[in-house]
């Protein structure tokens, strides 16, 4: 990076430089000039630079002049996405805008000064394009589709964007998703080096924010936050009059650091989308864990990642449960044993008397489909012996027919 001055200059420099025509005569910005609407410079600022759309010969072109002076890793962040594009298949279509660090990019109070040139995307910011399309149902779902592929992708080709937010996401003609503004993020050679941001906070999982976490992983969360809101809006375009602040699509920083305590959770979890309430919960469950165990873009659509769902049923534990204590029988005594019903009939020889083994102070419980146990303080049945029956119903026949007897001859006398 080329030596220039400690004091970094301001917007209003930036503009001064980029209306005068101030840019380098070598290069993508050679004989550039910025490109005007209405008399007025077509230019956007955001948290980090002020952007200008330029015209030149080479075609249009986004000039993004940082606020304050970028640090060696951003430089590098953009050489790397440089070699990275160079490796990427010609024949797919790119996701990441092309971009390429320029260190005499504009000319103030005669120092030349940094900046990154990135391709012109043609095509509305997500979030221009959802609010001219609230009430196509049709249409905002298969945005979600393609925001789902866009995801996959990037995943993928382990690269992450690392602030994906409404105003990073243009929506070209065919609809055709890609992403701008890449000063987060994340490939294996940086690894060692995050940014010195953490996102655009209503997009960010809170342990990023508190912590500045940045990893492959890092997309996950905000990708399933505007999944989720491009598919809760097409069921319900009102959530988008009641619930955006020009900052957000629906979903707020608050709302991240508090799940399922606001209206729009509330309004989430009851809609009459299956995938929004499945979606729902797993946003829910991703706010209260950490960025790790945030679902990746292939779970969006998958009904079996949910919370507290499992995809087979829970397996009973293999392991066998202590045997039953042995009753010590008193002397002369048949011992205490556990018998399955049966059909046969039953005696009541008393069993010995003792106390039911336990675990602590509760009984153990009885293997699957084994019998419960009898207490050994109970008297046990018995199987009755062969014959029994029979000598009963013998004795109970021979004192009726003497009860009859009795009373006929009392009636005799």
């Amino acid at each position: 990076m080329a030596k220039v001055p400690t004091t970094w200059p301001d917007t209003a420099a930036f503009d001064k430089a980029v209306q005068l025509g101030g840019f380098s005569p070598h290069g993508r910005l050679k004989e550039a000039v910025v490109e005007k609407r209405g008399g007025l410079m077509r230019r956007m600022e955001g948290a980090n630079a002020v952007a200008y759309v330029v015209d030149s010969p080479s075609g249009a072109a986004v000039l993004r002049c940082f606020k304050k002076k970028p640090t060696p890793a951003l430089h590098r962040r953009y050489e790397a996405l440089e070699k990275w594009a160079a490796r990427a298949d010609a024949a797919q279509s790119p996701v990441l805008a092309d971009a390429v660090w320029v260190d005499e990019a504009v000319h103030i109070d005669g120092h030349w000064w940094p900046a990154v040139v990135m391709e012109h995307v043609a095509g509305e910011s997500l979030r221009a394009h959802l609010a001219s399309r609230l009430g196509h149902t049709e249409e905002l779902n298969l945005l979600a589709g393609r925001w789902r592929s866009v995801l996959g992708r990037l995943d993928r080709d382990e690269v992450a964007h690392g602030d994906l937010q409404h105003d990073n996401i243009r929506i070209a003609n065919g609809g055709r998703i890609r992403l701008i503004d890449l000063d987060a993020v994340w490939m294996a050679e940086l690894s060692a080096e995050p940014p010195q941001e953490s996102g655009h906070p209503h997009f960010q999982h809170p342990e990023r924010l508190r912590a500045g976490r940045w990893d492959r992983a890092v997309d996950h969360f905000s990708g399933l936050v505007i999944h989720l809101s491009i598919l809760a809006l097409a069921v319900d375009p009102g959530l988008w009059d009641d619930f955006h602040n020009e900052d957000n699509l629906l979903f707020t920083a608050t709302d991240f650091e508090h799940p399922m305590a606001s209206p729009l959770w509330f309004r989430l979890a009851a809609s009459r989308s299956v995938p929004v309430r499945r979606l729902t919960a797993l946003l829910d469950g991703a706010c209260r864990g950490s960025m790790s165990q945030v679902p990746p873009p292939r779970a969006l659509d998958d009904p079996e990642q949910q919370p507290g769902r499992s995809r087979t049923l829970p397996v009973p534990s293999s392991e066998p449960r202590p045997p039953a204590a042995p009753v010590t029988p008193a002397p002369g005594r048949t011992p205490a044993v556990l018998i399955p019903p049966v059909a046969a009939e039953q005696s009541s020889a008393p069993a010995a008397a003792s106390a039911s083994p336990a675990v602590g102070d509760r009984p153990l419980a009885p293997a699957p489909g084994a019998p419960p146990p009898v207490p050994a303080s109970a008297s046990l049945p018995s199987a009755r012996r062969p014959g029994t029956v029979r000598k009963i119903l013998i004795g109970a026949a021979a004192a009726l027919l003497l009860l009859l007897i009795a009373m006929v001859l009392g009636a005799a006398l």
